[in-house]
């Protein structure tokens, strides 16, 4: 059965689509349709040439309908007739996508299947003006708006996850702007949307696209404009009543409580399925928005005293001040806390840990000080003199260092699957006689045959389901000698952790989609048979809190 399928919108196609068709099915893509979004009888030849591939099926629009309507029907018959799909993978048939990138965006769609992959174009050399300038615009405007820092808005080369599509059959939009659309629809979803770097092919002229600059570009920028409409009106709701109510009165706080509940009337429901789509039930969303609603009012309320009682400026332009400066933060959480839903159910996108490998937050330089002195006192607590000492997905260890320094190990075992990490390690650390580097799974440290006197990990076993954090805990005392030490810190769900954690993934800055927090009990039941408890203390400065468990196996 298949998992994947690839379907390809075509208007008026070359016949260099057939290559490119019968190249994808020699490449083992066992499902491939093609809709001809009616191009007519003069390229009824290319259609019946591509319908003698055996894995080529070609649906056909009786009329031109729009980019975004032919994607629509195509996804509609391969999720109709192929239940057990976990994706499809689109193409344009103009020839920029080339083949070997079409595979590689369903290769990395498969490794995790619940993500939106976009096949991203880099616009280095002979790129057309217009697809620079298009894209360029749209880039940063979708940067505001969703908060997705994307290199390629545009492209027509994406694997869109089952759950995705099911909700873009349901978006009214048909040409180009559909493909905007889907962005902001796996935004209010809850869907990581990823980049695979493909090349960037370009005709002279670009003659094959049926993109109209102006035209298109008005109906893709149409879908941004909408929340600024919205809001403009609510805001010019709010500020009238709020005038009427204030020179009637004389009262801020009455005016300001008046305002906002007429505005939070017309808004909600609004922004809700016009700007965020949400199909969050009530109950969910409605307590999200009102919070939302009272904290702004709050603020804008104590904005509106301070401006006026500050500078000589009326209550009514000091509200107006308030609210403007108040705008970008009151959509960005919106977008970011509000409206979008929260992955529940599904396997969470896994952490990419060559991106994080790359760009270190500033923050985790300091962090990591911390926690290091807690393990070299840990060590010298517990350990041997001169242990044999394993790290358990220490890929990168910034730790090694200093524990070479202070317990000076006998040896220091590194075990790890992500091997640009442990490139960057062994650059590192050359020279080190006592360092040995295992390209190696976590699960299955007893298959190295190790021994050791003390393993540990540092945020590692919450990286797993239950089963997968249970089997990883006891792997770290399949290599330890009888009275040996097993280390292993973990995120624990303190208050702190949960308010820390949901800020920054608002702000769009959490980088471990996968990582779930333990509570201690979960681990020492893991534990339990295989080593007693010595120390264990839960790191309350990191903020996003950790707990460590000492264990000396039995």
């Amino acid at each position: 059965m298949p998992v994947t399928a690839v379907l390809i919108p075509a208007y008026c196609p070359q016949d260099n689509l057939i290559g490119l068709v019968r190249d994808l099915s020699e490449r083992g893509f066992s499902v491939i349709l093609v809709v001809d979004d009616g191009s007519g009888p003069a390229y009824r030849s290319v259609f019946d040439a591509l319908t003698e591939i055996p894995v080529v099926r070609v649906t056909r629009h009786a009329i031109n309908l729009g980019k975004g309507a032919a994607l629509k029907t195509g996804l509609n018959v391969l999720l109709a007739e192929y239940p057990e799909l976990l994706g499809v993978v689109t193409a344009d048939a103009d020839g920029q996508h080339h083949p070997d990138d079409i595979l590689a965006v369903s290769e990395r769609f498969l490794r995790n299947p619940g993500e939106l992959v976009l096949g991203a174009r880099q616009f280095a050399g002979d790129v057309p003006l217009r697809s620079q300038f298009g894209n360029l615009l749209t880039r940063n405007v979708l940067r505001l708006v969703l908060g997705n820092h994307l290199t390629d808005t545009q492209t027509g080369l994406r694997a869109i996850p089952r759950a995705l599509v099911l909700r873009l059959l349901r978006i009214a939009a048909a040409g180009y702007e559909f493909e905007l659309e889907m962005l902001v629809a796996a935004k209010h979803q809850g869907i990581t949307v990823v980049e695979e770097p493909i090349r960037t092919i370009y005709e002279p002229g670009n003659p094959t696209s049926h993109f109209h600059p102006l035209r298109d570009s008005m109906r893709i920028y149409f879908v941004l404009l909408r929340f600024a409409a919205i809001s403009g009106g609510t805001a010019l709701l709010d500020n009238v009543v709020f005038s009427l109510v204030f020179h009637a009165s004389g009262s801020i706080l009455q005016a300001q409580v008046m305002g906002r509940l007429v505005a939070v009337l017309f808004n909600y429901g609004l922004v809700r399925r016009a700007v965020f789509f949400s199909d969050q039930r009530h109950s969910v969303v409605l307590p999200r928005y009102l919070l939302l609603v009272a904290g702004n009012a709050l603020v804008s309320y104590v904005g509106v005293r301070f401006i006026s009682s500050q500078w000589p400026v009326g209550v009514v332009p000091a509200k107006l001040l308030a609210e403007t400066l108040l705008f970008i933060a009151n959509f960005a959480i919106q977008r970011d806390f509000v409206f979008t839903k929260k992955q529940t159910g599904a396997t969470p996108t896994a952490t990419d840990w060559d991106t994080y490998y790359k760009q270190v937050p500033s923050v985790a330089h300091v962090t990591r000080k911390y926690t290091q002195s807690v393990l070299l006192k840990a060590f010298g607590r517990f350990a041997t003199t001169k242990p044999r000492m394993v790290e358990v997905g220490g890929a990168n260890s910034c730790f090694m260092d200093a524990i070479l320094a202070e317990v000076r190990p006998a040896a220091y075992h590194v075990v790890d699957l992500n091997q640009y990490g442990l490139d960057l390690l062994a650059a590192r650390a050359k020279g080190r006689q006592e360092l040995v580097l295992h390209h190696a799974d976590a699960l299955r440290l007893a298959d190295l045959r190790l021994s050791a006197d003390a393993v540990f990990s540092v945020g590692m076993v919450e990286h797993f389901d239950k089963a997968g954090t249970s089997a990883a805990v006891k792997a770290h005392f399949a290599p330890l000698q009888k009275g040996g030490i097993a280390l292993i810190t973990f995120p624990t769900p303190t208050w702190l952790y949960r308010l820390a954690r949901g800020l920054f993934e608002m702000l769009g800055i959490w980088k471990f989609p996968d990582e779930r927090p333990l509570r201690r009990e979960e681990v020492a039941a893991a534990m339990q048979g295989l080593g007693e408890i010595v120390f264990e203390k839960t790191l309350w400065p990191l903020v996003l809190t950790q707990h460590v468990i000492v264990a000396r196996k039995t």
